[in-house]
């Protein structure tokens, strides 16, 4: 494929390997989404059957759940951000770092620990059973069901919202507090009339990402029983073996998800607001009497406790159970091995995100940036629609090798499996480093060209030692969110491979739940240990920014 690009410093249009290389990493990115929209058109006798059957159901659990976890969600994050931001009380700063925690705790723990509730209700369905029927009993049941779902649901998503709304409520609206302040206004009034309607684009952006959070679940829906759009991607294709079918279900979830981004980039450009010099202004906060004091804490707990401090206590609890006749050596062999594929792999995902962030600071060309923001757009789709996508070109690729006599099998191999982590989370890392790159001085890169330096010195010489932090801490985001992945890892793991999440997995579905504890802690001690490096490292670059 030629490729036509315009660098700095040159005059006419050349082909260099540079513009080579940034545009086989875009395309490679690219390619597995590619490859789901071409097996939309290989036919299939059981697509109408699916139409006709289930599918109408798929929409509408996904859409429930969708709803109902959009809501809870902001009851969760929107008053806990708007106290930690506006209020002065005891314990503040705990609360601040800990309302993220539920962050680390993945969805399926998180829904093994709430599952046997379904249980403790079978006394109440029994009751309206005899006392209103059998059709009144199934609802109850599903109610129950569904609520908690979406309650679990809520309570490791919201901090995707809270995060946010708190860096908006603490310094985007900093100067306006302090004018309804003066003008007389109570926290409540400035709250309804200029904290939340500045808010909204924040709002938006932050339900955006757990929406697509929602739709990509399988480990916690498929647990409950509860049939969505991503289940029924795994009922298809390795259910009934129907692929084509299972191609279309995914095509179906990436529409849904471009149309959310689509909305959430309209509504964002929508309610775009002009700010002065003193936006980020950061307000004084309200010193609460020791009453309300007491409310505004307990409010910060319920999120917390739901989503963080009851699966831990009982996962530890199972964890001290199950150690007796507990196998650690296989146990510490699935640890290692998910360690090791998931330090290598996020290195090297942000290595090259480093490299494709100063590709496109470097030469500017709008046809290359399209390209590689393209690229990079794998974490809006869901893991199960990326797994098909790779399984599907790599399978294709087997088959060209296959017929050219060639044994090398790539599909069902540990480099499927990592080429797939870089589809789906090289958003991930490539968004903060693009952003970082930004705050590179430009003339650092010119005055080096000047001296004769190509883009190679420039980049290891220049731009790697300012921004090494950067790109561990990248990397450290893209670690823990391979250690937390279970749909892509379960479609495309060789038989005799198990990380730590489809370890932990496979021991709830075979209903060895005591089992699934250890390795779940281990998940969520790395994802606390994680948030809060990324934390302490946030704070060391706003103290160095004042």
């Amino acid at each position: 494929m030629g490729v036509t690009l315009r660098s700095e410093g040159v005059r006419g249009p050349r082909i260099d390997l540079w513009s080579g290389l940034v545009v086989l990493c875009a395309l490679m990115l690219l390619a597995p989404l590619i490859a789901v929209f071409i097996g939309v058109f290989q036919p299939t006798q059981e697509w109408q059957h699916l139409v006709s059957t289930v599918l109408s159901g798929y929409l509408l659990n996904t859409l429930i759940l969708v709803l109902g976890v959009s809501l809870v969600s902001i009851l969760f994050a929107l008053p806990t951000a708007w106290f930690v931001a506006t209020y002065e009380f005891p314990t503040r700063r705990f609360w601040k770092w800990a309302l993220v925690m539920p962050l680390a705790v993945p969805t399926f723990a998180s829904a093994f620990t709430y599952f046997d509730v379904l249980e403790w209700s079978i006394p109440l369905i029994i009751k309206v059973r005899q006392m209103w029927g059998f059709d009144a009993s199934q609802w109850v049941e599903r109610l129950i069901r569904y609520g908690m779902l979406i309650l679990l649901l809520s309570s490791v998503l919201y901090p995707y919202l809270y995060l946010g709304l708190r860096s908006a409520f603490s310094k985007q609206q900093g100067v306006y507090f302090e004018a309804g302040r003066m003008l007389g206004k109570r926290p409540s009034s400035i709250f309804r009339r200029i904290a939340l309607p500045m808010a909204r684009p924040t709002l938006i952006a932050g339900l955006s990402l757990i929406v697509m959070e929602v739709v990509n679940e399988y480990g916690a829906v498929n647990l409950f029983g509860v049939p969505t759009l991503t289940e029924g991607i795994f009922r298809t294709w390795f259910g009934l073996g129907d692929r084509a079918s299972g191609l279309r279900l995914a095509v179906i979830v990436v529409v849904i998800v471009f149309v959310i981004l689509a909305v959430e980039v309209w509504q964002r450009n929508r309610l775009r607001y002009v700010e002065g010099a003193q936006a980020n202004f950061t307000h004084r906060r309200v010193r609460l009497q020791w009453r309300g004091a007491w409310g505004v804490v307990l409010c910060c707990a319920l999120p917390v406790i739901v989503g963080f401090v009851f699966p831990v206590l009982r996962l530890g609890y199972w964890a001290v159970v199950a150690t007796e006749g507990f196998n650690f050596a296989v146990f510490f062999k699935q640890a290692l091995t998910s360690l090791t594929l998931a330090s290598i792999t996020a290195l090297l995902l942000s290595l090259v995100a480093f490299f494709l962030a100063f590709s496109v600071r470097v030469h500017r060309h709008s046809q290359v940036c399209k390209l590689v923001q393209a690229s990079t757009l794998g974490y809006a789709i869901p893991s199960v629609v990326t797994a098909i996508g790779v399984m599907a070109l790599l399978g294709g690729i087997d088959q060209l090798l296959s017929d050219l006599s060639l044994s090398l099998v790539l599909s069902g191999s540990l480099f499927a499996i990592s080429f797939a982590y870089m589809v789906r989370f090289m958003t991930v890392a490539y968004q903060p480093l693009n952003a970082s790159m930004q705050g590179v001085c430009s003339t650092l890169h010119e005055a080096s060209r000047t001296l004769g330096q190509g883009n190679w010195q420039s980049l290891i010489r220049i731009h790697w030692p300012l921004l090494r932090v950067h790109v561990l801490a990248c990397a450290t985001l893209v670690f823990i969110d391979i250690m937390k992945e279970l749909p892509l890892t379960l479609v495309l793991r060789p038989s005799d491979f198990e990380t730590l999440a489809t370890f932990a997995f496979g021991f709830a579905k075979e209903g060895y739940i005591y089992d699934c504890a250890l390795p779940s802690l281990l998940i969520i001690a790395l994802g606390v240990w994680g948030l809060l490096v990324i934390e302490r490292w946030v704070d060391k670059e706003a103290r160095q920014s004042c």
